[in-house]
């Protein structure tokens, strides 16, 4: 999962079960981005909560202060657990986390492109369809745009890469003339 880790993964995966069985999937996830927002707004607080030095007493009331008027308690227990377990600074992965969880749940995934240049309308539908072949999932794109790839594209969905780029293929053909055997000399 790109840009959590396989912990945040697990937490959000159990908490999107007992959500969804709750019928609190939407509540869940809208109060999660809730406390996100709060500390990406609020960097003192993300640096108070990856703190080695702050008691964990006070990184709770820290997290309860944060949290949505009427937070849904999964949510609440859920982040409570991860600041009982040591994990407190990773609060604030447990948005984007839930939200790669939820899309999966519903047979959506994220693909993460990066071309040299924009795609054109014809580009993107042809990629989201060969990617959608692949994934055997509904594909949401995410575009960037990186110059210095040269052309081709490089690909993120999930945890697999697929790199297509010109400088990955330069790369690529470098290593195969270096590790060419030279023809002996008469």
């Amino acid at each position: 999962m790109a840009g959590a880790s396989q912990v945040l993964a697990r937490y959000a995966t159990a908490l999107h079960e007992l959500a969804v069985k709750a019928g609190a999937a939407d509540k869940a996830g809208a109060d999660l981005h809730v406390l996100t927002g709060r500390l990406a707004a609020e960097p003192a607080a993300q640096a108070q909560l990856s703190s080695p030095r702050l008691p964990r007493e006070k990184k709770r009331a820290l997290v309860q202060s944060l949290l949505p008027a009427g937070c849904h308690d999964l949510v609440r227990r859920t982040l409570m657990l991860l600041v009982d377990k040591g994990r407190a600074g990773e609060v604030a992965g447990l948005g984007t986390a839930w939200d790669v969880v939820a899309l999966a749940a519903s047979g959506r995934a994220i693909a993460s492109v990066t071309t040299a240049s924009p795609l054109d309308e014809a580009g993107r539908s042809k990629l989201v369809a060969q990617l959608a072949r692949v994934t055997g999932k509904i594909i949401v794109l995410q575009e960037h745009v990186d110059p210095e790839l040269l052309g081709g594209a490089r690909i993120l969905v999930g945890s697999r890469m697929i790199d297509g780029s010109v400088a990955a293929r330069l790369a690529a053909l470098r290593e195969r003339m270096l590790a060419a055997p030279l023809p002996a000399a008469e």
